[in-house]
């Protein structure tokens, strides 16, 4: 027992390169969950933070946030091996590194949750707030009335699309937050989390948001 609370303490204060290289590696099962449990205790308060804020549109964020977060960490930790290190990276790019890699698997399990419960109609806290009149991104988070054409969130789902992934997940948490346009501004702890996973800086950010919605307009437009 003291052994194996000796190899969990040395866990806490080996690298970021250590602990990846050892989930790539080891083959010992209880060597192996040592170090899941290390890679877990390190990024889960991450990988939550970032999950609740992408699912403040529903009402039970956090429990959605959870589940995210589960589906996150077992498909990283499945995937481990397509996670490569080039050589010289230090552990502070090294952990912004792993913290997008994170943030990218994260999106992905959103984006799949968002569309199963879309699809099963499940009712979102901004629901009663629905006005006569419809912005171009309000059926991304609200249910379409039924005298609204599906024709349009079909349409925009496909602009979406064309859209990278950094630039999807911008132009998401400024929707969530009611606030893409450009007199109104995110949280700070938003712009923070956009910031942290992408490794640039609020200026970025607003700017790509600026250019993405061009291209949303333009697609939805021309079609």
């Amino acid at each position: 027992m003291s052994n194996t609370l000796s190899q969990t303490k040395s866990l806490k204060s080996i690298s970021e390169r250590d602990i990846v290289l050892g989930l790539k590696s080891i083959e010992n099962d209880a060597l192996i969950t040592q170090y899941q449990n290390e890679f877990y205790r390190r990024y889960a308060p991450y990988v939550f933070k970032l999950s609740v804020q992408r699912c403040q549109i529903f009402a039970d964020a956090d429990d959605f946030a959870k589940e995210i977060m589960q589906l996150t960490f077992i498909k990283a930790l499945k995937t481990i091996n397509n996670f490569t290190i080039a050589l010289g990276i230090d552990d502070v790019i090294l952990k912004k590194m792993i913290k997008a890699w994170l943030g990218r698997i994260a999106n992905n399990n959103f984006n799949k949750l968002y569309a199963e419960y879309k699809n099963e109609e499940v009712e979102l806290e901004t629901v009663a707030t629905i006005e006569p009149t419809y912005d171009l991104f309000e059926e991304l988070f609200n249910p379409v009335p039924e005298e609204q054409p599906s024709a349009v969130l079909i349409l925009l789902r496909e602009a979406m699309e064309q859209l990278k992934e950094i630039d999807k997940h911008i132009i998401i948490s400024y929707a969530a937050e009611n606030c893409l346009y450009t007199t109104q501004h995110i949280r700070d702890s938003t712009m923070k989390i956009l910031c942290e996973t992408y490794n640039t800086t609020p200026d970025n950010i607003r700017q790509r948001k600026n250019r993405a919605l061009k291209k949303i307009k333009l697609f939805c437009f021309k079609n």
